[in-house]
This record gives C-alpha cells, structure tokens and sequence, in this order.
C-alpha cells in the first residue's frame, strides 16, 4: 500500500443463468447429500502387472527409436531375452552383450590412452 494504490474487489456471477452450470450446481448439491458405498478394492498385484506393462511398453515405444543402437540391433525386442541358454544370470548376459557390441575395458582403453586399436593376434579380429 506504499504506492497508494487502490482496489476493488467485485463479486460477478458468471455462471447465472446459463442452463448447463445451473444443472452442474443442482447435480453438485444433491451429491453432498448422498452416502457414497466404494466395493472395489483394488487388489496390489493386478495393479503392480497393470503398471509395469505399461511401463514395459513405454521403454519398448522409446527403444524402437534407438535405430542407430549396437545393442537395438542385436535386441530389438526388450521382452525376449538375449540367448535361448537359460542357464546366463543377468550378468553374464552383461558380459556377452558388451562383448558383442564392443563395449569393454579392453576396447575402451586405446580411446582413453590415444593409441591404436587393438587387434587380437591370435584370431585376427579388430576389436570394436
């Protein structure tokens, strides 16, 4: 109020009269006065399956975006899994994936060293 401003402050009924608001008002009132019964329950393992598919399917929508993924290329489905052998743990199927990718210490070091790229004597293979 240091700058002496002065306000007013108007109540204006914007919604008198108009036939859809005055409807919502009544159906608002009458609501108030109901007793509401909610027999649903919502059992925590259907929505536990209901919220990590559509997770699954997000991650799988933005995953298909990744065209120019080594690894898009060699798993472009995120759901099967990477090699029919059951019996890989989660991080061996790490270590083959980074293998097959060219994703490993090994490969990496040359580029943090500045040297050549290293190439396997014994096979002759140009390691990625």
């Amino acid at each position: 109020m240091a700058l002496r401003t002065k306000v007013v402050l108007v109540w204006i009924p914007s919604h008198v009269g108009i036939p859809g608001n005055e409807k919502v008002d009544e159906l608002a009132k009458l609501a108030l006065n109901k007793e509401v019964h909610d027999d649903k329950q919502v059992i925590w393992s259907d929505l536990k399956l209901k919220v990590n598919t559509h997770v699954e399917q997000l991650w799988q929508t933005d995953w298909d975006t990744e065209v120019d993924n080594k690894l898009h290329e060699i798993r472009p489905n995120l759901k099967e899994r990477l090699y029919s052998d059951e019996r890989l743990n989660r991080k061996q199927e790490t270590v083959v994936s980074r293998l097959r990718i060219g994703h490993s210490w090994i490969t990496h070091q040359y580029l943090l060293k500045g040297e050549q790229q290293l190439i396997v004597q014994l096979v002759n293979v140009l390691l990625l």
